[in-house]
């Protein structure tokens, strides 16, 4: 099964999980698998996904399976405490906790070609699933994910989202809920909701908005068009949402996904929701919102090095090429 394996000088956690490529030609720059034929493809209604799905998630337009190569997975074990190797040096765990795909059944789309119901149904799957994953007590946070292109790790053609929910805290968000903590015992305030402020004032990098929420190009970007999805009202917890904010959230993703798609022309992105630890229950300095990271370039050696992010594209600019106020 896989493994976490922790980083004794960060303290940032990562799966081992060599299930999922046990041959050298697997490390080669993966292609996203395109079958001439849909009956060919596994994820399409009939074929060999689709009858161990799982059949009350079946909807009109989605079904949900488990990953056939789980990073975390469900095997009765049900401690997943610590263990220290080799002369109790390293630290491990058991990558315990859930990994399922969410399939779109229409294999001629994808994320740019998603209609606004789509979109919406697609979250409330995610809203759903992540409920059920929640209810176990081993599980400690839940990233719902979408991977579009090869370059962003989508390894099959065929349009799926993924929801991990794993044992740990995402490294990630768990750096973002430190600094969030800090500026709110400096300034009393969500740093989320400062930023949602701000960038609603000047303006300069909003990109979509709608009653509910804003997208803008982030003032920090990583990637080359980063977009983030925020929702206007704080909220720590994705899984909270009324239906009435899925609908908006789907219009507003809609609305900057295809603002991408128009100037980029079909670009290989991830977007993930990042939200707080099943662990918690409320946070007032958490905000939970969606990143959008077009993958428009490589990470070289000082980027790998340093951990210091080169973005070729200011996200001014970036925000203006969406808009339509810049041109080449």
């Amino acid at each position: 099964m896989p493994q976490l394996r922790q980083n004794i000088i960060t303290g940032d956690w990562v799966v081992i999980a060599p299930e999922r490529a046990k041959r050298p030609q697997d490390f080669v720059t993966p292609k996203s698998v395109e079958v001439s034929k849909k009956e060919d493809c596994p994820f399409c209604p009939g074929g060999p996904s689709y009858k161990t799905r799982i059949k009350s998630e079946d909807t009109k337009n989605i079904y949900v399976i488990q990953n056939k190569f789980p990073a975390f997975v469900e095997d009765g074990i049900k401690n997943g405490r610590s263990i220290y190797v080799e002369d109790e040096f390293y630290r491990a765990r058991p990558s315990i906790g859930d990994h399922e795909v969410i399939v779109i059944k229409n294999h001629n789309l994808n994320i740019f070609s998603f209609s606004n119901s789509l979109m919406l149904e697609m979250f409330q799957v995610m809203q759903k699933r992540f409920i059920h994953m929640k209810k176990d007590e081993e599980v400690a946070s839940i990233m719902p994910i979408y991977n579009h292109g090869s370059e962003a790790g989508a390894s099959i053609i065929h349009p799926h989202a993924q929801i991990f929910a794993s044992g740990i805290v995402a490294n990630t968000v768990g750096r973002e809920m430190e600094g969030a903590e800090r500026y709110f015992g400096i300034n009393g305030v969500c740093v989320f909701c400062d930023i949602l402020h701000h960038e609603r004032r000047q303006k300069v990098r909003v990109v979509a908005e709608n009653k509910d929420f804003a997208a803008f190009a982030f003032y920090a970007a990583r990637f080359p068009f980063e977009i983030w999805v925020m929702p206007k009202k704080h909220d720590s917890q994705f899984e909270n949402s009324s239906p009435s904010l899925l609908k908006n959230l789907a219009e507003i993703m809609t609305e900057a996904l295809g603002k991408l798609n128009k100037t980029l022309k079909n670009p290989p992105l991830n977007f993930y929701i990042h939200t707080l630890p099943t662990t918690l229950e409320h946070s007032n300095y958490y905000h939970w919102h969606v990143e959008i990271t077009p993958r428009l370039s490589l990470y070289g050696g000082f980027e790998i090095g340093s951990g210091v992010i080169i973005d070729v594209m200011n996200p001014e600019d970036a925000a203006g090429y969406l808009n339509g106020k810049k041109k080449d």
